[in-house]
This record gives structure tokens, sequence and C-alpha cells, in this order.
């Protein structure tokens, strides 16, 4: 019966192989992890901007519907910026301070 001896240089180099694949695995994995979530951001911008789209062409297709959609966006879209960027649409939104205002002459109801 014969006994395989390995040296500790060998088990040394292999260790030192093993490691090394492990590092490479983990920079894969952190890779693919970053992939993953920068194909969620774009999937989710690309949601905004089509559902942007659709509310402009129905206030566009269909103005009675306006009143409506502004009264869905007006509590939700709460940066100035972005209220802004509505500024010369169908969907413009009152001033911050004139929605808050108007909302307290209603009786506070959006």
């Amino acid at each position: 019966m014969s006994v395989n001896i390995i040296s500790a240089t060998d088990v040394e180099t292999r260790l030192a192989a093993a490691q090394a694949r492990r590092r490479r695995a983990a920079a894969e994995e952190s890779r693919l992890r970053r992939e993953l979530v920068e194909a969620a951001r774009r999937r989710a911008a690309t949601t905004k901007i089509v559902l942007g789209a659709a509310l402009l062409r129905a206030a566009e297709a269909h103005p009675s519907a306006v009143p409506g959609l502004v009264r869905l966006l007006d509590p939700h879209v709460t940066r100035p910026g972005d209220r802004e960027a509505l500024r010369d649409t169908p969907l413009a939104l009152p001033e911050v301070a004139d929605a808050a205002a108007s909302a307290a002459v209603e009786g506070g109801k959006p």
C-alpha cells in the first residue's frame, strides 16, 4: 500500500490558488450585483417615463380628465423642480404654497 504525501509547499500553492479563485468569484459577484441594481434603476426610470408620457397623452386626448389627473398627481409631485417640469403642460400643478392654501380653503381635500 502506498501513501501519497503532499508537501507543505504544494498545500500552500493550492491554498493560494483557492484564495485567488475565491477573490475572483467575490469580485464577479459584486460586479453582477451592481449590474442588477443598475438594471433595476434603468427599468424604474423607463417605467416613470412611459407613465409620464401616457398621462400627458391622456390629458391631451381627454381634456375633461385633466382636473382629476391633477388632483391625483398634486399630493405626489412634491419637489419644486418636478412641479416646475409640469408647468407648461396640461397637467400643470399649482405652486406648493398655492396648493396648501387651496387645500385649506377646500377643507383639506386634495
